[in-house]
């Protein structure tokens, strides 16, 4: 697609910090970083954003690219463990980021950050914040009506 700034990059059209690429997928550092060594992994044939309706094939390769740049980023920043997110909003062009988690140590297992929120509709962003205790009668309604699709 020749406004796509994964196709850009891809095609050397656009400059990047490259970390890792293979003939299929190129992780490069993002340039809105949140975080340092924040990376995405992205695919090099163009496929919508939404990565769980590309073939299976693909998306089984591209979670492992995504494990071997995560296991670089392990090793070259250096930090014990990196999050994968697949939101795929800022581009639609199959990707995945990937947040180096700095600081993350194992007392951080079990733990549950005060901080609650829920989400009625789209925000423009995802979060790992839990949300306010459900009703699990409730729960249990939704999970009959989900089951019902399949």
């Amino acid at each position: 697609m020749s406004d796509c700034v994964f196709c850009k990059l891809v095609k050397g059209e656009l400059d990047s910090a490259k970390i890792w690429e293979d003939e299929e997928f190129l992780a490069v550092l993002d340039i809105f970083p949140n975080t340092k060594g924040m990376t995405v992994v992205i695919t090099k044939d163009h496929y919508d954003s939404y990565v769980f309706d590309m073939p299976d094939d693909v998306y089984q390769r591209l979670m492992l690219a995504t494990k071997k740049v995560s296991k670089i980023l392990e090793k070259g920043l250096p930090v014990k463990r990196v999050a994968m997110v697949m939101e795929g909003m800022f581009s639609n062009h199959a990707h995945i980021k990937l947040y180096p988690l700095h600081g993350w140590t194992e007392k951080h297992i079990g733990t549950i950050h005060p901080g609650r929120i829920f989400f009625d509709k789209y925000e423009g962003y995802v979060t790992t914040f839990l949300g306010p205790p459900a009703d699990l009668s409730e729960l249990k309604k939704l999970s009959e009506e989900i089951r019902k699709t399949f």
